[in-house]
Formats: C-alpha cells, sequence, structure tokens
C-alpha cells in the first residue's frame, strides 16, 4: 500500500500549511508528543509521516508561542487534545477542487447508484473541515438528489465537525471555491449558497439535511451500513504504508459490493483483492467482492 508521494513528501506538496522558522522540532521531540498522546489517549499519530505531522506541530506551537513542554503538559487534557487534532489536521484547500473529477462523479457514479439502488450512502472519513462535503451537497441539491442521499461526516475531532455543522470556510478560500464551481459548469449561482460575514463565509444549514456528523477514530469502529461512496481525498500521503493498508481494509468492510471509492489524483493503492481501478486518472476504485 503506498502513494506516490510517501517517498519524496516535502513541505511544498503539504497545502494550507502554516510554515514557520521559528521551531525546529528534533525526531526525539516528536516521538515525545505521539507517545503520550498514545499512551494518555490511545490515539497513535506515529504511523502519520513524519515530515508533514512534524511541521504541523511545529506551526501549532509557533501559533501559540509556546514549546514541546507545555504541549505535553496541556495534552493531558482531553479538550486540549480535541483542539490540538483539529488544528494539526489537514483540511482541504478549496470547494470543488478539481472540477473535472465533480464532474465526472456526477455524471458517472452518482447518476448511476441512484438510478440503480434509488438512494444514495456516502461517507466523508477524517475531516478536518467542510469544503469536499460542502461541494458535495451542493451537487446532489443541484440535481435533486440530496432528498436521496444519506451522508456521514466524520472527523477525529469535535471542533472540526462543530465548524463544519456551522458551514464554516475560511474566506480566503472563496475566490478560489467560486472559480472551481463556475468551472464545475453549475447552473446556479454560487452566492446562492452561502453568506459572507466578515472574514469567513458559512454555507446554508439548508444543505445540511440528511446528514450525520460522528466523532471517530482514524480507524472507524462505527457501523454506517454498507456504503455506496467514500470520498477521501488527499489523506494517504499524510499516513505511512502501514497505516494506509489499515485504512483501506477498513473502508473495504464498510463499503457495499461495487461501491465506489475516491482519492487524490497523486494517490494510488494496492488494488489486490480490495478494490479495482475504475479511472486512474482521477483516482477512482470499485469495491471487490
Amino acid at each position: 500500500m503506498y502513494s506516490k508521494l510517501n517517498k519524496s513528501l516535502t513541505l511544498k506538496n503539504i497545502p494550507n500549511m502554516a510554515i514557520t522558522n521559528n521551531i525546529d522540532l528534533g525526531i526525539r521531540e516528536i516521538r515525545s508528543v505521539t507517545t503520550f498522546i498514545r499512551e494518555r489517549h490511545g490515539r497513535d499519530y506515529s504511523e502519520f509521516a513524519l515530515t508533514a505531522f512534524k511541521r504541523r506541530v511545529e506551526a501549532f506551537l509557533a501559533a501559540n508561542k509556546y514549546g514541546v513542554e507545555v504541549l505535553l503538559k496541556n495534552l493531558d487534557s482531553i479538550d486540549f487534545l480535541d483542539h490540538f487534532a483539529a488544528k494539526v489536521a489537514v483540511s482541504e484547500t478549496e470547494m470543488f477542487r478539481d472540477p473535472t473529477y465533480w464532474i465526472l462523479l456526477k455524471n458517472n457514479y452518482i447518476s448511476s447508484i441512484i438510478k440503480e439502488r434509488g438512494r444514495l450512502r456516502v461517507w466523508l472519513p477524517m475531516c478536518a473541515s467542510g469544503e469536499e462535503y460542502y461541494s458535495l451537497v451542493i451537487l446532489l441539491k443541484e440535481n435533486g438528489w440530496l432528498e436521496k442521499a444519506e451522508i456521514t461526516v466524520t472527523s477525529i475531532s469535535n471542533e472540526s465537525l462543530e465548524a463544519i455543522q456551522r458551514g464554516f470556510m475560511e474566506h480566503e478560500k472563496l475566490e478560489i471555491s467560486t472559480k472551481n464551481h463556475g468551472r464545475f459548469q453549475s447552473p446556479v449561482p454560487f452566492t446562492n449558497y452561502y453568506k459572507a460575514v466578515g472574514n469567513t463565509v458559512n454555507f446554508e444549514k439548508s444543505l445540511f439535511v440528511n446528514t450525520k456528523f460522528i466523532k471517530d477514530d482514524i480507524i472507524s469502529k462505527n457501523d454506517f451500513g454498507h456504503v455506496d461512496l467514500v470520498l477521501f481525498r488527499n489523506k494517504m500521503i499524510y499516513f505511512t504504508s502501514s497505516l494506509q493498508s489499515k485504512v483501506i481494509e477498513m473502508l473495504h468492510s464498510k463499503m457495499a459490493v461495487k461501491g465506489f471509492l475516491t482519492l487524490g489524483i497523486l494517490e494510488e493503492i494496492d488494488t489486490l483483492n480490495k478494490f479495482a481501478p475504475i479511472d486512474k486518472k482521477e483516482s477512482i476504485y470499485q469495491r471487490k467482492s
């Protein structure tokens, strides 16, 4: 199990990253953080790609103006761990990212699932922000499918889930998201779906019908039924090969036979006995029996 970037993951590959020259943690310090979290709270960050996780912890410390000693003390609190998890998670950079993917998803996959089964069950695991989810519900709304969908959004952080449920998006992402929505060939103006207030954007909560928001572990222990579609783009590149294997096993177990899994265009998986590649360009796979 691997991603194309695992061996060459560099800072320039990591989206939405606050870069600082003020803090440069050593491997021992990072290991002290992952070990403490695992032993105190049972969550294992040691299987996240080291370079990416290290940079995000450094950015977190720089933003809060303290060092590892204070971080470890604060991490004793489960509430602080939730906040830490929200801040070091990799959020989506824009809505309708890769518009051709969304056009293909609409025309070739979602439409066929609804035609065949009369409904659509979708899971978006490990969401750190709402851009992918907002894109999906707008797509469903514009095609009259929203009422036929059952959507589950999971995250390892309540803070992240609460922001998504509010419809929150950073204003700086609005321009590129608007352009992507136009390239998606939408018949409805993007402005119909949100209100901009100050430096934030809030999407209409009427879009969030038939959605469950659930806090979950990295390896989900919840039973969502067998879902037809999993949107899991641009997350595998931040996992070690060991964690990738565990995640693929977990996703396979929760998907319907012939259900579809979508990854980022720079990600690919070992498909042996689990998934068949359907569209290699857009990294879309279908679950085998």
